[in-house]
């Protein structure tokens, strides 16, 4: 058995080096080898010190486990590239060679697999959106916010729909509707007739309405046509703008939250009608009477804190919609945008959904013709994609009229009083404004 040195001995090798004694005579002397004294000589030379110091290479993940485990977790994950830790977990009890084997949790499984990158997710490159610019004024924009299929007692099921002003911290308006039992989502006449109740209830329009991406509001990506919801703000000259996230309406997903918590909650086994009453009669207290936790309130209610909500920002009263619309304001916005379509084995493309198709000729079935929007007769003017210059046809618009984007009636002379879809409740309109 080789003789261990102590660090005493091994300071004392490099002082008598020091002393020219010849690493054979200082081996003799203390009865090791010459190799040992010109090791610890030299590592003093160096600087290196005269100490031992003993590194414990880690044993590795499920070192504690049999052997066949690791193995099998190995296979299982490269025979299964998608599997998870739970699916290997669970085949490795049904494994007839593992049988009696104590086996690791699915937290360790992942812990060892995660050790190579081939066996890690790739993390999903977030695209870079631009945040749109917060409102500085109230009434400057709005955000619209729903809560689908609520159970009430007596089977119904309603939609509460939301409305909130974020920089006068103000409930706008709260609204709900009856709805079938397998209807997911909200319809268009419901936002419709609820942004129509909060214009009536303020006397104003505001310059942007903020929604998310609900399909009934906004086009589907790959049709890239502006949806009719878009389109009638747009008569009215106000902006709509789709959030890219959810935080983006984190306004009115607090109002939402607070107001379902206030007005719904315990009240279930009320009718929609009397639930509709008692969400009125909330709002207004939310607005006038309690204090609010939003920073700019400072303790005190929407419309103390924020007194121009009273003051309209773009006067408007039902009846006057159809005048306030503008058409050529909707004719200008689509006129800025192209649309590239294939053509069908018909001879057709659709423009605003399947139902509003044009034909461009059985000739161009299945090449790719481009259309745009030409405000001069509101006709869409359809070419090559390879040769814009060469126009194929030119077809009027389909559904693009007063009546289609607006779903009021138009007078034969022009412009009259029009009926709201929805009438407004008793606790809305005038005590609502007044605070009385």
């Amino acid at each position: 058995m080789k003789k261990q040195t102590t660090p005493q001995q091994r300071r004392r090798f490099y002082e008598l080096h020091q002393d020219e004694a010849t690493y054979q005579e200082i081996a003799d002397r203390f009865g090791i080898s010459k190799e040992c004294v010109r090791y610890w000589c030299r590592r003093q030379r160096d600087g290196k010190g005269y100490e031992t110091y003993y590194h414990h290479e880690s044993p590795g993940l499920l070192s504690h486990f049999d052997p066949k485990v690791r193995y099998c977790v190995l296979r299982l994950r490269l025979e299964h590239p998608r599997w998870g830790p739970n699916r290997i977990r669970a085949r490795l009890e049904k494994r007839p060679s593992l049988r009696g084997i104590k086996l690791p949790s699915e937290t360790s499984i992942g812990c060892y697999l995660h050790q190579w990158p081939r066996f890690r997710r790739k993390p999903k490159k977030k695209p870079v959106r631009q945040r749109s610019q917060q409102p500085t004024a109230v009434h400057q924009r709005w955000q619209v916010d729903f809560k689908v299929g609520i159970r009430l007692k007596n089977g119904l099921r309603v939609n509460l729909h939301t409305v909130c002003d974020p920089v006068g911290a103000a409930y706008t308006g709260d609204f709900v509707f009856a709805t079938g039992k397998r209807q997911r989502r909200v319809k268009m006449e419901e936002v419709r007739a609820v942004l129509r109740m909060c214009f009536a209830r303020w006397g104003t329009l505001p310059d942007e309405i903020q929604t998310d991406g609900e399909p009934v509001l906004v086009s589907p990506h790959q049709d890239s046509f502006p949806s009719v919801f878009t389109l009638w703000l747009k008569g009215l000259g106000i902006e709509h703008l789709v959030i890219q996230n959810v935080t983006s309406n984190a306004e009115v997903e607090r109002c939402h939250r607070t107001i379902n918590d206030y007005a719904v909650i315990g009240n279930e086994d009320k009718t929609p009608e009397e639930l509709q009453h008692i969400l009125d009669q909330s709002t207004h207290e939310l607005n006038f009477e309690l204090s609010s936790r939003a920073k700019d309130c400072a303790g005190r209610p929407p419309i103390v804190a924020h007194p121009e909500l009273l003051q309209p920002r773009r006067p408007f009263q039902p009846e006057q919609e159809l005048a306030l619309f503008d058409l050529e304001r909707v004719d200008a916005y689509l006129a800025t945008f192209t649309w590239k379509r294939i053509v069908d084995k018909n001879g057709r493309v659709s423009l605003g959904g399947k139902q509003r198709r044009y034909s461009v000729g059985r000739s161009y079935a299945g090449r790719e013709v481009v259309a745009r929007f030409d405000p001069t007769d509101r006709h869409f003017v359809f070419s090559e994609s390879h040769a814009s210059e060469k126009i194929i046809r030119r077809l009027p618009a389909k559904g693009l009229d007063i009546g289609d984007l607006t779903g009021l009636e138009t007078w034969p002379t022009g412009p009259g009083p029009q009926q709201l879809p929805l009438p407004l409740f008793s606790t809305g309109g005038g005590k609502f404004l007044t605070g009385k």
